[in-house]
């Protein structure tokens, strides 16, 4: 069984100090074979969700160019909520992980 795309997103974010969206974004349409604009701005979304929620921080914006056009980046990183919530909710828990994401 897969984590969650949210908790998924979660743990990438524990795993390092701070990590841009679109590496975020990539990592998640690769684990869950997603492609296209619309999975794109779905995880996009998640993120936003996530920040709203505090469980993550936005710490800085760029303007990069994709396809021709301005597109605003953000980087995030994993707030003391967040790591807090993730151990409550198991999320941070090494056997927890390990199943989920190591698939053992």
């Amino acid at each position: 069984m897969k984590l969650h795309q949210k908790g998924f997103l979660l743990v990438q974010l524990s795993r390092t100090d701070s990590l841009w969206d679109d590496s975020l974004i990539n990592r998640t349409c690769s684990e869950y074979s997603l492609s296209g604009n619309y999975s794109r701005r779905a995880i996009s979304i998640a993120l936003d969700e996530l920040a709203s929620a505090g469980l993550i921080q936005k710490l800085e914006e760029k303007l990069t160019s994709l396809q021709g056009k301005q597109i605003l980046s953000f980087r995030y990183r994993l707030s003391d909520f967040g790591r807090k919530r993730m151990q409550d909710t198991g999320l941070l828990n090494e056997e927890t992980l390990d199943e989920y994401i190591l698939g053992i």
